[in-house]
């Protein structure tokens, strides 16, 4: 959170806070990880600072991703649909 001359850059500081705290506070609270980094990018959150804030890596969270985007073409029975 430091800028170019190493000194601590407040407005990025207040804007994690305050993703933080709308996140606590909304309907996302206790939902998967996902939809709740999914939330905080809406709300403008790099990958980065998204997993920092759900207690996640951000490479944990691109995986979620990725194995969300493949279980859409799945049914429940684990045969893919023929397209």
């Amino acid at each position: 959170m430091k800028n170019v001359e190493g000194e601590v850059d407040w407005l990025a500081v207040a804007a994690r806070c305050l993703a933080y705290l709308s996140l606590k506070h909304s309907s996302y609270d206790g939902k998967s990880l996902l939809e709740q980094a999914r939330f905080l990018e809406n709300l403008g959150l790099p990958l980065e600072d998204r997993a920092r804030i759900v207690g996640t890596t951000a490479a944990s969270l691109r995986e979620l991703s990725r194995q969300a985007k493949n279980r859409k073409g799945v049914r429940r029975n684990g045969k893919a649909k023929h397209r």
